[in-house]
């Protein structure tokens, strides 16, 4: 049984998720469309399916804008704040132009985020932040994060229906659950 992250395999196993390609770029199009055309993508780590799929979603629509640059893509270490702070201070340091961040999961947008704001860099005004997981740490952050809201309570309880089937019977075949994730504007974004 898979919950939201996907490994990069593929192994016969039910699984609950949402589309991280199809959201990661409705959330680049709400940025293109707030006029940020340099939008750097903190990507996670690429032994997870999810990472991928997000970063495809990113540069796809980029590309649909002509606006693609793979100079702008910085692959975190890992998944913490530290590794968000990191990758953001690695765009910094390279003089790499950029007017926005789309980040893998919440944690690595507040990191970059954090590094920002000690940069003396305004969020949203110089650099609009998003992220993609929906967690509540996105709404106790200052400025709150805009954010792709994954129905995280729904999603525990169609991986718990789904491991009960397997325990009363282990021949149930299985099953991909896929639910809707919501784009959530908050000040990150909106100036």
């Amino acid at each position: 049984m898979f919950f939201d992250r996907m490994p990069d395999q593929s192994f016969d196993a039910s699984s609950v998720t949402v589309n991280d390609n199809i959201k990661a770029a409705l959330m680049v199009e709400h940025l293109i469309s707030s006029g940020k055309k340099r939008i750097a993508h903190i990507m996670g780590p690429s032994t997870i399916r999810n990472a991928k799929e997000r970063a495809t979603g990113y540069e796809r629509i980029l590309n649909k804008h002509g606006i693609f640059d793979p100079g702008l893509i910085i692959k975190a270490e890992g998944l913490g704040f530290e590794h968000g702070r990191a990758a953001a201070q690695k765009l910094w340091s390279k003089n790499i132009e950029f007017d926005s961040i789309f980040a893998f999961t919440d944690t690595l947008a507040i990191g970059a985020m954090n590094y920002l704001l000690e940069m003396g860099i305004k969020i949203p005004m110089q650099v609009a932040v998003a992220s993609f997981s929906g967690t509540e740490l996105a709404t106790v952050v200052h400025p709150k994060l805009t954010s792709v809201e994954q129905p995280l309570i729904q999603m525990g309880e169609a991986a718990a229906e789904l491991v009960l089937e397997k325990i009363k019977d282990k021949a149930a075949p299985n099953r991909t659950i896929m639910l809707d994730a919501e784009l959530i504007y908050r000040a990150s974004t909106q100036g």
